[in-house]
């Protein structure tokens, strides 16, 4: 199972690569309308999004537009373990692990706390399935998390099947600048 899911990494990573700065940020734009349109952004008033890596859906314009309506969160990862810090505006971020932007101070928030995930994916397939970077952050972080997860991601991250394993976390939903995939019991 190791080897498809990195078949897959790697074949949306070449996808990914073959598109401009102008295409993604275009991309970028239309899903986060589209997420901030959904009854769970709506509703939620503490959001955990993400600062995006190279040509992940771009979430810092979103961010500074909902920082004074929502409380947004970040990821902070510290050795195997990951942690959501307020986002107080993009002065108050550095480089962390795996160069990722992240909060540099702050008090943890809590996962009891925070009413939407918001999460990025190498890819995510049409049954809400999630393909990650393959370390298991957010997996092992949502694990006990009864809350709703959104992943974005631009349309040709999107599969037809991913392989799965138990402990992989389904999407409670997958937005891309062409749709929006609902997970249905």
């Amino acid at each position: 199972m190791a080897s498809q899911k990195q078949i897959i990494r790697e074949k949306v990573a070449n996808l990914q690569k073959s598109l401009s700065d102008e295409t993604v940020i275009s991309c970028s734009e239309l899903i986060c309308n589209r997420l901030v349109s959904t009854d769970l952004f709506q509703k939620a008033t503490c959001i955990a999004l993400y600062y995006a890596l190279y040509n992940e859906v771009r979430t810092s314009g979103l961010m500074e537009e909902q920082r004074f309506e929502k409380q947004i969160v970040l990821p902070v990862i510290s050795g195997d373990d990951m942690h959501f810090y307020p986002y107080t505006g993009k002065e108050n971020l550095k480089k962390g692990a795996l160069g990722i932007a992240q909060p540099v101070s702050g008090d943890i928030v809590p996962p009891e706390n925070i009413d939407l995930f918001v999460v990025p994916g190498i890819a995510f397939d049409y049954a809400c399935n999630r393909l990650g970077r393959g370390k298991g952050y957010y997996d092992r972080y949502l694990a006990g998390v009864d809350k709703p997860v959104i992943g974005l991601c631009l349309d040709c991250q999107l599969v037809e099947s991913l392989p799965t394993e138990i402990h992989d976390k389904k999407m409670t939903m997958v937005i891309t600048e062409k749709k929006s995939l609902e997970f249905r019991v």
